[in-house]
């Protein structure tokens, strides 16, 4: 079996490039318990365009394409459907969009292909796209440029030390000779630089411009005119974007057009240039703007750390001080910030993805929604409960000025009845995390994230990180092994006999030396080995895994052993009635550990001894947990029919005044059962004032239509219902039905209170 991890992916691979389009639809990632990230596609209602069944999945281009990976390392071109343009095939360093031609570039050639799926052809040396019909390649051997058609016939004889691409049918080239000329698509010369001056950049900008040094400092030359357009008065001078340049003299920064006039005379400590026109300029005050090329303000600020680095679909960002997210518009209006927030990625004109608490968030900037956000917490199953914890090192800076250390994620496991081994596996798992892959990994880069699964009564943790930056980096995927009920820590050694390696040797494939087989991971089907590849200059690291059965292992498996038996035995903690305090819930119900977290977290309480588990919840027992829950209190305000001075009247006010009972607040019956789909939509409140957007009347339907019965679910509720079922806080019945109007029992109610 071949299977990529995505912490490798995503972290130390280059990602798949795509030219920045307009649109609706965004990539979006998530990492689900078994560790592995997973991408699709979002709209800006936070709804799910496209599943997340991919490894990665890139920006869609102004072409309308994206990029997509799967587990396999291969990629993929998609439309906004979904739909395959072209084909999984072996995985390129990057994919390049233009208009009309998608690139697939791999460490000496590339290959092209036609927007809509066509193959155009390979090209070894490629470079760019093709201009006026011809493409730019290096010959590898001799390190020389030459021009070839779509073809591959060679366009005109000659070979360059140096070749731009074509613009205007022209570019410049530099003879094998040293010569700096400018030719046709025939091969033909039409100038020739003199020989005191020398390009700094390979491309005629505007009419027959050219950049060019004296070794020193840099001027405007012009080709047709045959001099220079400027004095070498500048220390530097940029490409040009749409005809104009940045441009430096001592130490200080404007901007000039194609012919040398200086449209912003140099006057700015800093300049960069952003995009779609604007720069960011910084001045003597201390203050960065967005400035156009003649020096217009679009926006302004003194309050700056940093950011100004791109406007992208009209939109940029700065940071503050104090940690808060700016968002401004190209036409200088404020679009939202966003308090104790970093890493900025802009999706849309509205839609940027941030971490925040230490979770990446897609926010929708018009509302201040959380449209969607990486889960912080997983049931296991048996009322276990795998809660991420959040853990960085800073080490210091590269080179390319970007962060070195730890960012990692690892669970704290809740949810054992006894505390004191589950006190002892945290223990263990934290010490594991931060510990890392090796002493002599120590100070290198870890990113990533873990996977977390119970094997019968057994508990296993791993990690999904990458261990180092670039080439030499690895998978670090080695694992934990509890036994749930004692806390013991079983290793490989604990399940098989201590002749198990020569059966092992011979059951993997013999593709590596077995010692290349690492971090053996157990479950209830039989042990997985792991080959983690290292990165190279054209391969991220990835993993291979290797599931060997217990049949496979059957003469070298300890059936006996203590670590057998765990796997083999469901987890069922035995508490005993005593230790749940209620005389009404057994050591064999099926919510005791729900009962038992309400009753520690002091959410539920029973009377004179019963928790009564199986009686009907009332809506005043609802508004008091969610009161409880959230720590709300109220105005005194209370909803029409509802009297004062009851057991549950401040908690039903704390309720009200926070808005969780809009939709229900008419004829509010405390002391009455509340139906199933009332419950879902308090919890729909619930959701939607932590920042979970609303469904869609589409959505909705789509989300019910497996739903038996969806008819019977009234009209106000749908919504509600549909949002309670897609975050999984409620399912349907075995026989498909969902019963609105039923009832929750206060053992049902316990599960979902722990749930939310």
């Amino acid at each position: 079996m071949f299977k990529k991890t995505l912490s490798a992916l995503a972290v130390a691979c280059v990602m798949l490039v795509s030219a920045a389009a307009a649109g609706t639809i965004f990539p979006a990632e998530c990492t689900d318990i078994d560790g592995v990230t997973r991408a699709g596609y979002l709209d800006e209602d936070g709804m799910t365009v496209l599943p997340f069944a991919y490894a990665q999945a890139g920006d869609f281009a102004d072409c309308g394409l994206a990029a997509v990976e799967n587990e396999q390392w291969q990629t993929a071109v998609i439309d906004r459907t979904g739909k395959l343009v072209i084909a999984y095939t072996d995985s390129p360093v990057s994919v390049d969009f233009s208009d009309t031609i998608v690139a697939y570039r791999y460490t000496d050639h590339s290959v092209y292909y036609a927007t809509d799926g066509k193959r155009i052809g390979s090209y070894p040396g490629a470079v760019g796209f093709f201009e006026d019909g011809l493409l730019l390649c290096r010959n590898a051997d001799t390190g020389l440029y030459s021009y070839v058609k779509q073809d591959g016939s060679t366009a005109f004889s000659g070979s360059y030390r140096k070749a731009g691409a074509f613009s205007n049918g022209r570019t410049l080239v530099q003879t094998q000779d040293g010569d700096y000329q400018a030719i046709d698509t025939e091969g033909t010369v039409l100038y020739t630089l003199p020989n005191d001056v020398t390009p700094s950049y390979m491309a005629i900008y505007g009419e027959s411009t050219v950049v060019v040094t004296n070794g020193t400092n840099q001027a405007l030359y012009s080709l047709s005119e045959g001099k220079l357009l400027t004095e070498f008065l500048y220390n530097t001078i940029s490409e040009f974007h749409d005809g104009e340049a940045m441009v430096r003299q001592i130490n200080r920064w404007g901007i000039m057009d194609t012919t040398g006039k200086l449209l912003t005379a140099p006057t700015y400590y800093y300049l960069s240039y952003m995009g779609e026109g604007l720069y960011a300029a910084r001045s003597e005050d201390g203050s960065v703007s967005a400035v156009d090329a003649g020096g217009s303000l679009s926006y302004r600020t003194l309050s700056y750390i940093s950011g100004f680095s791109e406007l992208r679909y009209g939109l940029s960002w700065h940071n503050t001080a104090d940690g808060t997210l700016i968002f401004f518009r190209k036409n200088g209006g404020f679009a939202a910030s966003v308090k104790e927030a970093e890493n900025p990625t802009i999706l849309t004109e509205n839609v940027v993805c941030v971490t925040q608490d230490d979770t990446r968030k897609y926010i929708d900037l018009r509302s201040g929604k959380t449209l969607f956000e990486q889960p912080k917490s997983f049931d296991l199953g048996g009322g276990i409960t795998a809660r991420t914890v959040h853990y960085e090192k800073f080490m210091g800076y590269q080179q390319d000025g970007t962060e070195h250390g730890w960012d990692v994620d690892f669970p704290e496991i809740s949810g054992l009845s006894d505390k004191k081994v589950q006190s002892t596996i945290n223990s263990e798992i934290r010490s594991f995390f931060l510990k890392g892959p090796s002493v002599t990994a120590e100070y290198d880069a870890l990113e990533g994230s873990y996977g977390a699964s119970v094997e019968g009564s057994v508990l296993v943790v791993w990690a999904n990180c990458v261990s180092g930056k670039g080439a030499g980096s690895s998978v670090w995927n080695n694992c934990l092994a509890f036994d749930l009920y004692t806390g013991t820590q079983y290793t490989l050694n604990d399940l098989l006999t201590d002749d198990y390696i020569e059966t092992v040797k011979q059951l993997l494939p013999d593709d590596h030396a077995i010692y290349l087989y690492s971090y053996p991971r157990i479950s209830t089907k039989g042990v997985t080995y792991f080959y983690n590849e290292y990165e190279s200059a054209s391969r991220r690291a990835y993993t291979e895994e290797y599931l060997l059965t217990f049949e496979q292992l059957s003469g070298v498996l300890n059936c006996n052993s203590a670590c057998y038996k765990a796997l083999m035995t469901p987890y069922s903690p035995k508490v005993s009635a005593a230790a749940t305090g209620y005389s009404d819930v057994s050591s064999t119900c099926w919510a005791l550990q729900y009962i038992n977290t309400v009753t520690e977290r002091k959410l539920m309480t029973g009377a004179n001894g019963k928790f009564r588990p199986n009686d009907k919840i009332t809506a005043a027992e609802v508004c008091t947990t969610i009161a409880r829950q959230r720590g709300l209190s109220g105005s005194g305000a209370l909803p029409a029919g509802v009297r004062a001075g009851e057991w549950y009247s401040d908690a039903v006010s704390a309720v009200y005044a926070n808005g969780l009972l809009e939709g229900l607040s008419d004829n509010f019956r405390p002391t009455a059962a509340m139906t199933r789909e009332d419950a879902m939509q308090l919890f729909a409140n619930l959701l939607q004032a932590d920042g979970t957007a609303a469904m869609s009347d589409t959505e909705t339907a789509q989300t019910l239509a497996s739903v038996k019965g969806a008819g019977s679910i009234s009209a106000d509720r749908r919504n509600a219902v549909a949002l309670c079922m897609q975050k999984g806080l409620v399912q349907g019945f075995s026989d498909g039905t969902i019963k609105p109007q039923g009832t929750f029992t206060r053992a049902e109610f316990a599960k979902l209170l722990t749930t939310i």
